[in-house]
């Protein structure tokens, strides 16, 4: 209880109020079919993303590894540096993956990605990454161009590596 019949609520805090934090964008979204079950694709995905990973989209450039270890998603450049990438939220084997994303931004504001894996019947998997939670970010809707041109790059060079056309 206040001690005054007449304080006042605590000034509102400037880093959250009319900024580019209350600005609504949509989450990216890039969806891929790929001709694999669910188990595979789901295993292409997360163990060996450090074969078809874009070089020109990590911190270290060429000769880089990226891995999930520990419930973490981190990149490991050539000298040894590392860098962490994501923090695994939810793993369920050849259905879902979410993450605590802090890649290229502020890890005090993490952004959500989630991956669902969603078997077809002619045997491939679709494979729907979404991007949300941009509005954590300090320039939400020039992230939102950024992410949603990488994530499409990132999607397309996936797929090749399991085989779709």
């Amino acid at each position: 209880m206040s001690p005054s019949l007449f304080s006042h609520a605590a000034e509102p805090d400037p880093d959250r109020t009319g900024s580019a934090h209350d600005t609504a964008v949509p989450d990216v979204v890039a969806v891929r079919q790929v001709p694999r079950d669910a188990e595979e694709a789901f295993n292409g995905f997360t163990d060996y993303l450090h074969l078809w990973w874009p070089e020109d989209l990590t911190d270290f450039g060429e000769g880089t590894h990226m891995e999930f270890e520990g419930g973490v998603l981190t990149e490991t450049g050539p000298d040894g540096d590392t860098s962490v990438w994501a923090t695994v939220r939810t793993r369920e084997p050849d259905t879902l993956l979410e993450l605590d994303w802090v890649a290229g931004q502020d890890p005090r504001h993490p952004t959500d990605v989630r991956v669902d894996f969603s078997p077809v019947a002619d045997g491939s998997t679709l494979v729907t990454l979404r991007h949300s939670g941009l509005e954590r970010l300090t320039e939400p809707a020039r992230e939102y161009e950024r992410l949603q041109g990488e994530w499409a790059a990132i999607l397309d060079r996936y797929a090749r590596f399991m085989g779709a056309r």
